[in-house]
């Protein structure tokens, strides 16, 4: 939920109070006296849509919290209210703080209501967009079917990890999984039914993995990636083995008929001292995907790394 919360920070108590009591009935205020307890307010109780902070406080003044405030809550909404009406304290004030707007007190409550409504307003706005792109960004690099991550994603974040790895001297482990005889599930049962089996292979590998630490992609068709940070070739090899029995162990139900099925899964991996022109991420995908390829020829529902 967007927040419509409205923060005013001065040193004044009683003016404070007039605020509150002038435009609880439109707007969700909180107060705070002075700098430090406004920003205390906004790291505890934040975020906040508008924040409105007086210019001249003992301490801090306005320039500095609101400045602090645009580093902990860069999308909240800044309206400095001061006595002083020079023209110069008004433009460093939208310059310097980034300010939404600058208003001389006293300030009708009326002016003050509208200009309030006006940053929410915008604040709304701008975290609608925010949340816009952040669903386009997510569906560029999701693959729709399953959910995981797409072949775009592996293609872009696989160096990244690899760079990072070699940054501090780290081990990774790719695994290159793949679902066995996914073509006769399809030509069998339909196309709907392999789509049912691929999100659940997914569900699968994504309920094994460590959150926030390895990533999933589909690399293509039934063919997955699984990227290990931190991992040698026996934790991986460890993991790839408990995938391959979990999903051996799956029972799917396709037109009230339980079937089941495997998987073969290719290893690749390095440490600190492996040779540079081998830490490449084509060079390991290709050298997983022929670990792969040799447990296909080998029989299928197996490990090879």
């Amino acid at each position: 939920m967007i927040s419509d919360k409205v923060l005013f920070v001065d040193d004044d108590i009683s003016t404070l109070k007039a605020y509150k009591r002038q435009l609880r009935k439109q707007f969700s205020i909180t107060t705070a006296i002075g700098g430090e307890e406004g920003l205390a307010q906004v790291v505890e109780r934040g975020p906040y849509a508008v924040i409105v902070s007086d210019l001249c406080m003992p301490f801090m003044d306005g320039f500095e919290f609101l400045s602090r405030v645009q580093e902990i809550s860069p999308d909240s909404i800044r309206i400095m209210l001061t006595g002083n009406a020079d023209l110069n304290i008004a433009i460093k004030a939208v310059n310097e703080g980034s300010i939404f707007r600058f208003l001389t007190k006293p300030c009708e409550p009326d002016t003050l209501a509208n200009m309030l409504g006006a940053g929410v307003e915008h604040y709304r706005l701008v975290m609608v967009e925010r949340e816009l792109n952040e669903k386009v960004k997510a569906m560029s690099i999701t693959d729709p079917l399953t959910g995981c991550y797409n072949r775009g994603y592996l293609i872009e974040h696989l160096p990244q990890e690899i760079k990072r790895a070699r940054r501090y001297e780290r081990c990774l482990s790719v695994v290159m999984c793949d679902i066995d005889h996914f073509k006769k599930i399809n030509d069998g049962h339909g196309h709907q039914a392999g789509d049912n089996v691929l999100r659940m292979f997914v569900q699968c590998i994504a309920g094994s993995i460590r959150k926030d630490i390895d990533w999933l992609a589909r690399y293509g068709g039934e063919e997955f990636v699984i990227v290990l940070p931190e991992t040698n070739l026996e934790g991986a090899f460890t993991l790839a083995e408990r995938l391959r029995r979990n999903t051996a162990r799956m029972e799917i139900e396709i037109d009230n008929n339980e079937i089941n099925i495997s998987a073969s899964f290719g290893i690749a991996w390095f440490d600190r001292d492996t040779p540079d022109e081998k830490v490449l991420s084509d060079v390991i995908i290709d050298s997983a995907d022929k670990c792969l390829y040799q447990a296909k020829r080998l029989g299928r529902n197996r490990v090879i790394g």
